[in-house]
């Protein structure tokens, strides 16, 4: 069997990995959780935290309703950026990375943040603690937002201009759900809904190169993005059909998912994503969701019960 390494050029992120959904950032603080006796305990277990990029733009928002409450939440995660916790690439530099690794012949993929990035990562958090808003923040928040609003809304349409496309989506049961997923990633439907993310990304028009390298992506051990990007196309597909729309935060909360894709937890507050996120993540990544009934700090502890020295 072939081995895999997360490849990562910091050098120092431990074995055990936890992505924090935006929801439970806003709970650390609002619980008091001190952060060094946080990571203390999860340090003994091999473990820390996770942030990443679209963590830090999501978390903006709070500015707009609140100066006060913002300034004290990125104060807040700023101890833990200042710890060194793991800056995660978002979901399409993953996509990147993984075509890197591909093309190098190689089976280490760079999930986590260069020293460069993360010094980006650190100086863009401290601006933050002080109110600072840079334009870029509210330009991803918004670019983002119309993307959201023009695939939920073209999506709907293009099922309704495609009954037997839908008819066969119909035809799945949500029993038999995780069975089609694997199987579609495998056909040729999955390299070419993975191939129009690459066009995307790579702003390219040579559908030709695209296919043939979303091909040896979905073959490739590695590329754990690549696989995750189309089960949420398929699943997100799957959905409209059996439900007629689907929600306007769904988008949003599936880039979270996937971009837990290289850690060992991907942790959240938010029970509606129950329905998907192990889906997405298949084998590699542990879905788990707060329940609000145990502390913070201690809940995410016991993720790690057994493997604490």
């Amino acid at each position: 069997m072939q081995t895999v390494t997360i490849g990562n050029e910091l050098g120092r992120v431990p074995p055990k990995i936890i992505y924090l959904d935006t929801n439970l950032w806003n709970r650390l603080l609002d619980q008091n959780v001190e952060p060094a006796t946080l990571l203390s305990r999860l340090e003994r277990c091999g473990c820390t935290l996770a942030l990443s990029g679209q963590n830090v733009y999501e978390l903006t928002r709070t500015f707009a309703t609140s100066t006060d409450r913002g300034k004290d939440l990125f104060r807040y995660i700023k101890v833990y950026v200042d710890a060194g916790i793991a800056g995660a690439y978002d979901g399409m530099d993953l996509l990147r990375n993984e075509v890197k690794t591909l093309y190098a012949h190689s089976d280490s993929v760079v999930a986590f943040y260069s020293p460069a990035d993360y010094d980006a990562l650190k100086e863009e958090i401290a601006k933050l603690a002080e109110g600072i808003v840079e334009e870029r923040a509210e330009t991803f928040l918004s670019e983002r937002g119309k993307f959201a609003r023009t695939s939920r809304e073209g999506q709907k349409a293009h099922l309704e201009s495609r009954p037997d496309m839908k008819a066969g989506l119909l035809a799945v049961t949500a029993e038999s759900l995780t069975e089609w997923l694997d199987e579609q990633v495998a056909a040729d439907i999955g390299a070419a809904l993975l191939s129009a993310h690459l066009l995307r990304i790579y702003e390219s028009q040579d559908a030709y190169a695209a296919i043939s390298t979303a091909l040896g992506l979905l073959q490739h051990p590695a590329s754990r993005m690549a696989k995750a990007v189309v089960r949420a196309d398929l699943y997100s597909n799957w959905r409209c059909a059996h439900r007629g729309s689907n929600p306007r935060d769904l988008i949003d909360d599936m880039y979270h998912v996937l971009n837990a894709a290289y850690c060992d937890f991907y942790a959240t507050a938010e029970s509606g994503q129950k329905e998907y996120a192990s889906l997405l993540l298949c084998q590699w990544t542990r879905a788990a969701f707060y329940d609000e009934k145990t502390p913070l700090g201690d809940w995410l502890s016991t993720l790690l019960e057994g493997e604490c020295a």
